[in-house]
């Protein structure tokens, strides 16, 4: 046996690390735990979806094991407090029923203490209520009854939301919430919203039609899909320190697009669609096994317009989500 450990400082280029040593063990058919941390050290940009990944990647090995939570004394903790960090709730909810979450030994089974937190942060992200230090996580379970694992603010008796309008209606109070403190991120947002809202639609739709099923078309079990929008404010400084070697983001964040405050802060929001589905690549070599193409020409092909359509019951055009997500960018921009 043995068992990986997400450190609560972990940074984006340190995640492949992790996946190192899972195929590893992959390979040796071990046995694999992973420890989460109880908190993690920064709101570093893109480390809770990646994160999720990985974990999703773990799972679907045939020798996962558990999933523990880096907790010394269960008696003894604030789980008001260990829900705050967005790694928590999605990641001990999808797993709770197959290889399920125990304390840092792997001894103390952590249901019982952990059961009525699962409830009540539901019943919070049903409410469309944001966490603390600005942060909106809302996540869909579908292995689950809807009352207890669909939000009614993507999708009704199985239904995705109408369109763009409603869902912002839908999440109009946790936005507020997020951003509440600050006029200046309100504007801001109120001038970016039909394009953000735009985006969101089109990326939760794409995983209610693709993200809980695998490559068969079989509903995955258990299968988790979700959004996550965090607020930031940072010093542009720190900003391209913390992100040198990420050429794209040490651009973005030295470009003269995003404004600077009297405290020579910027404002921007980081959003997050995710889920536990078997991805681009496994969908399409299915859907079409002659082909003969890398796995970065298959992602690019699904970014094409009606390169991976399919018509469901309502008979609607599925393959056109992605690409009108690229025009909403380059319009955004413009």
């Amino acid at each position: 046996m043995f068992q990986i450990k997400i450190n609560k400082s972990v940074k984006l280029d340190e995640v492949e690390q992790l996946y190192t040593q899972l195929y590893q063990h992959i390979k040796l058919d071990i046995v694999v735990d992973v420890l989460l941390p109880v908190e993690l050290d920064s709101s570093y940009i893109g480390i809770v979806p990646t994160l999720y990944q990985f974990v999703f990647t773990w799972m679907r090995y045939e020798k996962s094991g558990k999933l523990l939570i880096d907790i010394s004394n269960p008696e003894a903790t604030d789980y008001e407090e260990l829900y705050e960090n967005e790694l928590i709730f999605p990641l001990v909810s999808l797993v709770w029923n197959e290889n399920e979450v125990f304390d840092k030994t792997g001894k103390i089974n952590l249901r019982k203490y952990l059961k009525s937190y699962n409830t009540i942060y539901f019943d919070r992200m049903k409410a469309v209520n944001a966490q603390k230090n600005w942060k909106l996580l809302l996540t869909n379970f579908d292995h689950l009854s809807e009352d207890r694992g669909i939000l009614p603010c993507f999708e009704i008796n199985g239904v995705f939301t109408a369109n763009e309008t409603t869902l912002s209606n839908n999440l109009k109070g946790g936005i507020q919430q997020l951003l509440g403190y600050s006029k200046d991120a309100q504007n801001s947002y109120d001038e970016i919203k039909v394009h953000l809202m735009g985006i969101v639609y089109e990326l939760m739709k794409n995983t209610f039609e693709w993200g809980n099923k695998d490559e068969n078309n079989v509903p995955l079990d258990p299968s988790l899909r979700g959004l996550l929008i965090k607020f930031y404010k940072k010093k542009r400084r720190k900003l391209v320190e913390e992100f040198k070697i990420h050429k794209g983001l040490t651009t973005y964040f030295k470009s003269d697009v995003l404004k600077e405050n009297s405290l020579s802060e910027i404002y921007f929001l980081e959003i997050d669609v995710f889920d536990s589905g078997v991805g681009f690549v496994k969908k399409y070599k299915s859907l079409n096994p002659s082909e003969k193409l890398s796995d970065i020409d298959i992602i690019k092909k699904c970014l094409i317009k009606h390169n991976t359509s399919a018509k469901g019951l309502e008979k609607g055009d599925k393959g056109i989500g992605l690409d009108r997500i690229l025009t909403i960018l380059e319009c955004a921009v413009l």
